[in-house]
């Protein structure tokens, strides 16, 4: 009897997947195979290919994001000039300058001296043609591709904590949530009570005005959060479609922990497939309110059954967020004024 034979495979990651920030599906699915690739060629000391391949990956994610935010980076003081003194066309901008003018729109972390590190690879990247590769005396070596490496898998975990929403920028608390190019936010079911939790970077101090269309499938629940100063430390509006349930104004006081305080009018949202939200917030006028489907909810003590001015529920300077519970939900047409 002829022995069994037995193969096995040993899966090794080098490099970060995380990317949900990326909203092109399309251009997700071509950085994780580069990413999937680094991970192939790092492990057979392709010291060349590891460099060249990481940095036109940061390249590649820098240029994404820099496109979100074209028209105010184009504004800058700091906007590049060509040779003739003309400003750079956008696409022809270095991966060192992408990182300043990220920076400056607060996407990028401020470390002193860092567009020096990607201005370095940018060089070694160009060794890809071999004349280049003779005019510097530089070695290309394991240290080296680690160092890209290291560089590439520190800008995935940065941008990582967020989720930009058109312009406006989140951080994610919890949960693998994204927004895709159809410009819809995806709150996911992940494997925490928070499940997918992100928060607008903001504080919140001033008016604001926020509209989105809510898809809330049978046996989910949507909150929107505000007072938000730490996982521990929030308040939410709780839309509750599950039978039986209802809808709550509810506060957080330690992680993973919330109790009802305020009954909601209606008690259960309306049973349609997509459910309008004019969320309207005015700290000078003293305004609070929150509708759905152009019904405005009303709010009152669990206790005492005596109606409450939902805007004392409010403090300012701090944030506002989105999470689920149970079931999956989405929001589409979000629109800050």
């Amino acid at each position: 009897m002829k022995g069994d034979i037995y193969s096995m495979e040993i899966q090794t990651e080098i490099t970060r997947k995380e990317i949900n920030f990326i909203s092109d599906i399309d251009l997700r699915g071509v950085l994780r195979d580069r990413l999937k690739e680094v991970d192939k060629i790092f492990l057979v000391n392709a010291n060349y290919s590891t460099i060249f391949l990481a940095i036109s990956t940061i390249e590649g994610i820098f240029k994404h994001v820099a496109h979100i935010f074209k028209n105010d980076i184009k504004a800058s003081s700091y906007y590049p000039k060509d040779s003739k003194g003309n400003p750079k066309k956008f696409d022809k901008l270095t991966i060192n300058e992408l990182y300043l003018l990220l920076k400056e729109q607060n996407v990028l972390p401020d470390i002193k001296n860092f567009e020096n590190v990607y201005d370095l690879f940018r060089d070694y990247r160009n060794f890809i043609h071999p004349q280049e590769q003779t005019k510097k005396a530089w070695p290309t070596d394991l240290g080296h591709a680690q160092m890209a490496i290291g560089l590439l898998n520190a800008t995935i975990s940065y941008l990582d904590r967020y989720i930009f929403v058109d312009k406006e920028i989140f951080e994610k608390i919890a949960g693998n949530p994204d927004y895709d190019s159809s410009k819809v936010l995806h709150l996911k079911l992940h494997n925490t009570i928070l499940h997918s939790f992100i928060v607008w970077n903001k504080p919140l101090s001033n008016a604001l005005s926020l509209n989105f269309d809510l898809e809330l499938p049978k046996d989910s629940v949507f909150n929107f959060v505000f007072n938000f100063a730490n996982d521990g430390s929030f308040k939410m509006l709780r839309l509750d479609n599950r039978e039986r349930d209802k809808n709550w104004l509810l506060h957080c006081t330690q992680k993973y922990f919330w109790r009802e305080r305020l009954i909601a009018d209606p008690e259960s949202p309306p049973d349609k497939p997509i459910l309008p939200v004019e969320i309207r917030i005015d700290f000078q006028k003293k305004e609070f309110t929150f509708a759905v489907d152009k019904t405005t909810y009303s709010f009152s003590d669990k206790d005492t059954k005596k109606d409450k001015d939902l805007f004392t529920e409010l403090r300012p300077n701090l944030r506002i967020g989105f999470f689920n519970e149970v079931g999956p939900v989405s929001l589409s047409n979000i629109r800050f004024k």
